[in-house]
Order: structure tokens, then sequence, then C-alpha cells
């Protein structure tokens, strides 16, 4: 990652009136930097109906520079890349030194843990492409019926002396 230009490029949009919207992380996992452990991290920045993002592939070992001189709300974003990723996110305003999230896993979504659990599934005969979400049918699961709405709720009686 190109430190100067990504700060300098940031803090135009500080300038500017924008506001930091979102940062997000996510391991990859289907190209050769997989192999490596790489990451992919955008920055997305909003003024009125504008939506602009940087966009950076961050390999093990590279530093990233906290945004939060910048932008104060960044902290949260870059303890939890730096707890849920294992990115090397230096200078952040609030370092909450790993204690953002408790986690049974250290660095749970670093591609090394994402390919170890699906690893474990494949021995377990557990398909990854039909896992199901929390409370998701499976695949190929019958639908739940529908439920019937709640009746609307009596209109409270009012009390006597009761502003209306």
């Amino acid at each position: 990652m190109d430190r100067e230009p990504f700060l300098a490029r940031v803090e135009g949009y500080h300038k500017g009136g924008w506001r930091l919207a979102l940062i997000n992380a996510a391991s990859v996992l289907t190209a050769d930097e997989a192999e490596q452990g790489a990451v992919d991290v955008t920055w997305a920045f909003a003024r009125d109906a504008e939506f602009e993002h940087i966009r950076e592939r961050i390999m093990p070992g590279d530093e990233v520079p906290s945004i939060s001189p910048s932008f104060s709300a960044a902290f949260l974003y870059e303890n939890e890349m730096r707890e849920l990723f294992g990115l090397n996110v230096t200078g952040i305003n609030v370092d909450l030194q790993g204690q953002l999230y408790k986690t049974s896993q250290k660095v749970p979504f670093s591609p090394s843990a994402i390919r170890a659990r699906l690893e474990a599934n494949a021995a377990a005969g557990i398909a990854s492409a039909t896992m199901p979400v929390a409370g998701a049918p499976a695949h190929g699961a019958a639908k739940p019926a529908a439920i019937a709405p709640a009746a609307a709720p009596a209109p409270a009686a009012s009390k006597p002396g009761a502003a209306e």
C-alpha cells in the first residue's frame, strides 16, 4: 500500500466535506494472493448523493495507516480489521489493544482461518456452498409456512384526567 498518496486522498475527502460511510475488509480466497493471505479493504466516503471508495489489496505484513486522524469514527473499523483479519493497522487514535471482540479463535477471518474451516467442513462432508445462513432454510429444504400477522392491539382506554 502506498501510504502517502492514500492518506492525501483521505485528507482530501475530509477537507471536501465528505463523511466516512464504511470500511470493509474481505479475505481473498480465489486469487494467487490467497495463498499468501491477501485481504481486500474498501474505504467508502459519502457526500450528499455522491459515493466514492478507495480499494486496496493488503498483503500480510503490509502496514495500513489509520485514517482516524481525519475521520475519528474509523477507529472502530480499524480495530476490527486488526482483530478479525490480522491487518497491521498503525496509528489508530483509539487503539483498543485487541479488546474489541472476544472470539473463540484469534483472527477468525484471516484467509488461513477461513481456509482451515473450509477444509474441516470438507473433511466432515459438509458442502460449504450449501451451508445455510442462521435462520434460513437449507438449500432444497421446504420453506416454512407463512405466519399470520398478529392482530392489532385493542385501543387503550383513556384514564380520567389524562391529557389527550
